[in-house]
């Protein structure tokens, strides 16, 4: 019986972690669409990107994306790396270096 209910929270936890996986997958795809050009292919560059940001740098870099599109949206003027906090720094750092190995 302990074993049944051991498997059976491991399992639960495995889908768990699944699930969060891929939800944080999922907003950093969001972020990354939400700044593409007209014109440009960035479902299959964003996959790319993805598929190379490490998990640790992943909700970082959706939210330093997601105030890149801001920024740009709100005044036409590029997000200045400087003012964001350290952790989107590193988050938008690795977007970038993913970036450049997908396009």
């Amino acid at each position: 019986m302990k074993t049944r209910f051991a498997i059976l929270q491991g399992t639960v936890f495995a889908a768990l972690l699944v699930l969060a996986t891929t939800a944080r997958a999922d907003e950093f795809m969001d972020a990354c669409m939400a700044g593409a050009n007209s014109g440009t292919d960035m479902t299959q560059t964003c996959t790319c990107i993805s598929a190379k940001i490490p998990a640790a740098s992943r909700a970082d870099a959706a939210a330093a994306l997601r105030r890149s599109t801001k920024s740009m949206q709100d005044n036409a003027t590029p997000l200045d790396p400087s003012q964001l906090p350290p952790n989107q720094m590193r988050g938008l750092q690795a977007y970038v270096l993913a970036q450049a190995d997908c396009l």
